[in-house]
């Protein structure tokens, strides 16, 4: 039986139809960048924002509130890569996670691009940012997706205003990409905003991100495509157990991971007060500061011209610093003032223990300059020059956010046709203090993930790891890295774990060379998983 319409349902229908009209979708044509190719959109509602109501709502008199998110938005692009066009599909949205209750507890924000013809056997990478409480933007708009955002040859951001070009180093052509915002990052949220600290902690945050990789390769019907993991900084430590996380789980065995600038064990990145390995670890990174302002620039020059820092800090560096703070401070303080190029009264008052901290505000004291711990070779005014300790806004990540936000949200409102009112958490410092490292007083110490990386190694020999640092990152020394590695015992027939440094900071990626360099070095990972998947 048919039933003829209502007032109610014709009144749904109107509204339906204004809401059309008002999509962002309307307004797309005048709202794209000047000189950017015209785009196709198309809209799904398979992705609710996390305030949507149903349509058999009981407060059916009130109009329905708008969602603080719109649903998936796909739009299709075009761009060059090696002079040669390359057509994909950018699909923005959010996939929820439900807790034990069936209810959405989360949903977590994602940018995909697939490379066209679709091909469900073509690799297929996860792409996250550190903090943690970072969303992906800087790897996204920075490294590796179609577009970025405008830099010169250093690496520095050009603006305010921010412009966004073709990144001709996208690694599409080589894997498609799923950029995710964990939660409480960019615009992925928990449905109740009490409830958004159960997600902030070490395992919290990877159980999480596992069912989030599982959803959306079963919502794309990509189970069986060639996974790899890429993450930056706290991304890495991420990326790292994710792996190991996905096997344990039995949804997937990754076949590749990427860290770039990782910290793998906290207890290199913080140390001990009497524990000499973290001031050995980071001499070298001070040394390659020292060498670029002396005009050393360039990733086989660094490597060159770094090697006796490297020898130095691992050998009599160690031994003079284990000899006694006095005894070893005055033996050491000749070398490690020659190798920063700092002065030797300074570096004597510190007996040769010098801390990213302290460098960054003594380098270049004399002409009243700050350096970046992101990125040594960075500098800017200091604002409080006669302090004892920089405590100031960092040159390189504080000095850009507001620039990184607004090419992110410009960008998906406009290309993406992903427009919300909803605030872009490009970094949520809170989540970063409120975070689970997963000590308690019966569990002391420092979180680590480097074990995760030998487990997943075991369990797949197949795994392909590319670990990739910046000579002058003063957050996370590249020097840890090749020591980490270098106490895994081998394991036969597992292929062999790769650490590749790079002219750059903790984003490398963002100097145009080292974005290249990076993408050439993993494009070998690639073609041997595909050759082993044919």
């Amino acid at each position: 039986m048919i039933q003829s319409a209502t007032p109610l349902s014709r009144y749904l229908q109107l509204a339906a139809f204004l809401a059309l009209l008002a999509s962002p979708a309307a307004g797309l044509a005048q709202d794209l960048p000047e000189g950017h190719p015209p785009i196709a959109s198309e809209r799904t509602s398979d992705a609710q924002g996390p305030n949507s109501k149903s349509a058999d709502s009981a407060d059916t008199e009130a109009k329905p509130a708008a969602p603080l998110l719109p649903p998936t938005s796909i739009t299709h692009h075009t761009v060059k890569v090696a002079g040669v066009p390359l057509d994909y599909t950018a699909e923005a949205g959010t996939i929820p996670l439900r807790g034990a209750d069936g209810k959405s507890a989360a949903d977590v924000f994602y940018v995909a691009y697939t490379r066209e013809p679709k091909n469900a056997k073509r690799p297929i990478t996860f792409v996250f940012n550190g903090g943690p409480g970072a969303a992906a933007a800087y790897l996204h708009l920075g490294g590796i997706g179609p577009r970025a955002v405008e830099v010169n040859a250093k690496g520095e951001l050009q603006g305010p205003p921010p412009s966004l070009t073709d990144n001709p180093s996208t690694w599409l052509d080589m894997t498609d990409l799923v950029f995710v915002d964990p939660v409480g990052t960019g615009y992925s949220r928990a449905s109740e905003t009490k409830n958004e600290e159960k997600f902030w902690g070490v395992e919290q945050d990877t159980d999480a991100l596992t069912n989030f990789v599982r959803l959306y390769l079963i919502k794309s019907s990509r189970m069986l495509s060639p996974v790899f993991l890429m993450g930056e900084s706290y991304g890495g430590f991420r990326a790292a157990s994710l792996a190991r996380a996905l096997q344990k789980s039995g949804a997937n065995s990754p076949s590749g991971v990427v860290l770039i600038s990782p910290v793998l064990e906290f207890s290199l990145l913080y140390g001990e007060d009497y524990d000499p390995l973290s001031w050995a670890l980071g001499l070298p990174s001070l040394a390659a500061v020292n060498l670029e302002s002396k005009g050393v620039t360039g990733r086989r020059a660094l490597a060159s011209a770094l090697k006796e820092a490297e020898t130095y800090a691992l050998s009599d560096y160690l031994v003079e610093l284990a000899s006694g703070a006095e005894a070893g401070g005055k033996a050491a303080s000749g070398t490690v003032s020659r190798l920063t190029g700092l002065p030797l009264d300074v570096v004597e008052r510190r007996q040769a223990r010098i801390s990213p901290a302290f460098f960054i505000k003594e380098f270049d004291r004399t002409n009243s300059q700050v350096l970046s711990r992101y990125d040594g070779s960075v500098s800017a005014p200091d604002p409080n020059p006669t302090s004892s300790w920089a405590n100031g806004p960092d040159p390189v990540l504080d000095a850009t956010v507001p620039l990184w936000t607004a090419a992110f949200v410009q960008y998906a409102g406009s290309e993406l046709a992903y427009k919300t009112d909803m605030t872009y958490r490009l970094l949520n410092r809170d989540a970063r203090t409120k975070w689970d490292f997963g000590t308690s007083p019966t569990r002391q110490g420092y979180a680590g993930v480097i074990d995760e990386v030998q487990e997943a190694r075991s369990a797949n020999p197949s795994l392909e790891v590319l670990i990739a640092s910046g000579y002058t990152d003063l957050i996370t020394p590249y020097f840890a890295s090749s020591f980490l590695v270098n106490q895994l015992p081998s394991l036969p027939r597992a292929a062999p774990i790769k650490v590749e440094t790079y002219a750059g900071g903790h984003m490398l990626y963002l100097r145009p060379d080292a974005r290249e360099a990076l993408k050439q070095d993993a494009k070998g990972m690639y073609e041997r998983v595909m050759k082993a998947a044919s």
